[in-house]
């Protein structure tokens, strides 16, 4: 009875794997089969396509430029002494000839008053020598007339004497006359020299002086910017760039104070020397500052062409994937079936962006068609499409596509 069991399990075992290995080879064949099917589909990537275009564009150099007044100066005084009046505030606008600063002139003054007489008595004398003069002339024509040809020659050498005598102190008292007035416009210049006027029209500086200060001579008084319609702007550029850079040149100026938009300025000189330590040349610009918004000091950015405007390949910047080793894009090329589109990378050789474009130098030619978004998903040689994704071939009316279920052996 035992023995009939066992040999009763064991043939059902065995019916069991039989079973059980059946159906495992005929699923591995319908998986294998299904397999065979769909291996020959490759999926297409959908991607967006530009064509590689030509644009004029000109080289420039981005650059930092200083404000700088048409005229600017540091007011000092000449000669020492004590303040008594301040003509400016911080910050105020001051005129052409508007007193800035007075000292005490008092002594000056004085001095001069006292160099004027000096004047006044030597142009006296000077009168007084004069009349000599004349008495000597006179006497001496008496007795070299006829009516006194008695009179003795020693008189005669007398009064010659004494008028040459007259005549020299005359020379003398001229000669006091020319050393007063000296004096006097010395002292005059000495005391315009304690007022001290603003040259142009022009806004202050902080004020760093008040009355009764006792100011040393060359003390610093006061900065004076000029208030001009326009402003000077200065920078530096290499010295390669030196022989594309002369008066007249259109350059571009950009800034928060200058709009949103780039402004174009005129380049009015050059310096005549290129700086010993850095190279570069000092170039001078004029902007529009009617408004006053530029202040001296200030920084622009400035763009300086650097070479003649020419025809460059531009593509979007989307379309260029960046490595270390180098930059490449996806040019879309014929594949071997009928209207079918592959991607061929190449490396490419990149010039400064133009916005959201950026220029090709090396890699790619005008009107190649490149792939503009979507590049991430491609490879070399790749199957694509443009504009929209692309499904497997649909089932064929002889056989229907297996469903999920299906091809899982649901």
């Amino acid at each position: 009875m035992k023995r009939s069991s066992v040999f009763a399990a064991a043939v059902l075992f065995i019916g069991l794997g039989a079973v059980a290995g059946g159906l495992a080879l005929y699923k591995y064949r319908e998986v294998a089969a299904a397999a065979a099917a769909g291996g020959g589909y490759e999926p297409a990537e959908a991607v967006g396509i530009v064509a590689a275009r030509e644009e004029l564009w000109q080289p420039t150099s981005d650059l930092v430029g200083t404000v700088i007044a048409r005229r600017s100066v540091l007011v000092r005084n000449e000669l020492e002494g004590r303040v008594t009046a301040v003509g400016f505030d911080s910050g105020s606008i001051v005129e052409e000839g508007q007193t800035v600063l007075t000292q005490d002139d008092t002594t000056e003054r004085a001095d001069l008053e006292g160099a004027r007489a000096s004047v006044r008595v030597a142009e006296a004398n000077v009168g007084q020598a004069d009349s000599r003069i004349r008495l000597a002339e006179q006497m001496r024509e008496r007795l070299r007339s006829v009516e006194v040809r008695a009179i003795a020659e020693a008189d005669v050498d007398r009064a010659d004497s004494e008028l040459s005598t007259a005549q020299a102190e005359r020379l003398r008292w001229e000669a006091e006359v020319d050393q007063a007035n000296a004096r006097v416009a010395q002292l005059g210049a000495r005391l315009a020299k304690m007022t001290i006027t603003a040259p142009f029209r022009a806004r202050a500086g902080m004020r760093v002086v008040h009355e009764g200060q006792y100011l040393p001579e060359g003390a610093e008084v006061v900065w004076l910017q000029e208030l001009t319609e326009s402003i000077y702007l200065d920078f530096a550029i290499p010295q390669e760039y030196a022989p594309r850079v002369k008066a007249g040149t259109a350059v571009m100026a950009t800034g928060d104070l200058l709009g949103p938009e780039p402004v174009r300025i005129e380049v009015v000189a050059t310096d005549a020397i290129v700086n010993n330590d850095t190279r570069n040349l000092r170039v001078r610009a004029v902007v529009e500052n009617s408004a006053g918004t530029l202040v001296p000091g200030m920084f622009v950015q400035i763009r300086v062409p650097v070479e003649e405007p020419r025809p460059y390949v531009v593509v979007p910047g989307t379309a260029v994937r960046r490595a270390s080793y180098a930059d490449s894009v996806f040019v879309v090329v014929p594949g071997k079936g009928d209207g079918e589109l592959r991607a061929s990378q190449r490396f490419v050789k990149l010039g400064p962006a133009i916005g959201s474009d950026v220029i090709v130098l090396e890699g790619v030619e005008v009107g190649e068609r490149v792939v503009a978004t979507g590049s991430f998903k491609l490879r070399d040689g790749g199957l694509l499409t443009e504009g929209k994704s692309s499904a497997p071939p649909g089932p064929s009316p002889e056989k229907p596509a297996p469903t999920d279920h299906e091809t899982r052996g649901e």
